[in-house]
């Protein structure tokens, strides 16, 4: 339990002195592990904490829906957040029918946006302007379909 506590505490001060960038990486690695997470649940039966966890998914990809830019974003930001939108209806679809190919995925189309997003955080800030960051991300986004 110790250790528990010890994480959760490490988390908190991690996200306390996150940048935004550092911030948008959190949400989407916690987005994909409570889809792994749920995931597995599913399988085991223990269908309140899949639940708990599919919820969870949802609400780190709120959080990354409404702290999209889509006046300095334009068009970018305004995909992304309809890929944002089909992801978290897709994660309740998936739960109603039991689609794991559905859920791998979404977990799939998470993975590589949140790549995208590690190149923008890992890189050089110095010349870098939010369009050429964007322009990253919209890489990543082509060929979803949504």
């Amino acid at each position: 339990m110790q250790s528990y506590w010890q994480l959760d505490r490490y988390n908190q001060v991690a996200v306390k002195t996150a940048d935004q960038k550092e911030l948008i990486l959190i949400c989407y690695d916690e987005a994909i592990r409570s889809l792994h997470q749920g995931k597995e649940c599913y399988l085991k039966n223990q269908f309140e904490e899949k639940a708990r966890l599919f919820i969870r998914a949802q609400d780190f990809i709120t959080e990354l829906m409404v702290s999209l830019n889509l006046e300095a974003g334009g068009q970018i930001a305004r995909n992304l957040k309809s890929i944002y939108q089909y992801i978290i209806n897709s994660i309740s679809r998936a739960d109603l029918k039991k689609n794991f190919k559905l859920l791998d995925r979404l977990i799939a189309m998470l993975s590589e946006l949140r790549s995208a997003w590690a190149e923008i955080v890992f890189q050089p800030s110095a010349g870098v302007m939010p369009s050429q960051s964007y322009g990253q991300v919209a890489q990543a986004a082509r060929g979803f379909a949504v």
